[in-house]
């Protein structure tokens, strides 16, 4: 029998890059799985509670969004990975749905969120908490990438 080996510090836990993998079977109900997904790769990455929950929010508002609107409302999967290091986290989010790259759709980056217009309070919200977010469309799948690296400061 062996001992136990006790977890190292979160410092030196979080000098390790980190990669996850999750895939959501269409539907609102994942949601829930998501968001402990992303918390588990904050964590990771040593964010605090408020820039993980600003993650897991940007991140759920776009896989909403694929299946609200890329699958309608029809079952589709969609994948989910992570890249964790030290103050950076990277979600890459891939799916069938139409294609749409949300980085043309014009949001007002002066608007509140409160005072966006209707269909575009997610995008505006997203774009206001990742640092990064970047699109590609290969062959019939949809690449979304959110990259957070460094600490939330509010929206």
């Amino acid at each position: 029998m062996g001992t136990a080996k006790p977890l190292s510090p979160l410092s030196e836990r979080a000098t390790r890059r980190v990669r996850r993998r999750f895939n959501v079977p269409g539907g609102a109900a994942s949601l829930a799985g998501v968001c402990d997904f992303v918390e588990a790769a904050a964590s990771a990455s040593g964010f605090d509670d408020r820039t993980s929950h600003a993650c897991q929010l940007a991140v759920c508002e776009a896989v909403e969004n694929i299946i609200q609107h890329g699958y309608q409302g029809d079952r589709g999967d969609i994948d989910i990975s992570t890249r964790s290091a030290p103050g950076a986290l990277t979600v890459e989010i891939v799916d069938r749905a139409p294609a749409f790259d949300p980085t043309r759709y014009p949001v007002d980056p002066s608007a509140s969120l409160r005072d966006a217009r209707v269909g575009g309070r997610g995008l505006l919200m997203i774009r206001r908490v990742m640092d990064d977010i970047s699109y590609e469309r290969r062959g019939r799948q949809n690449i979304l990438r959110l990259t957070k690296n460094r600490t939330f400061t509010g929206v």
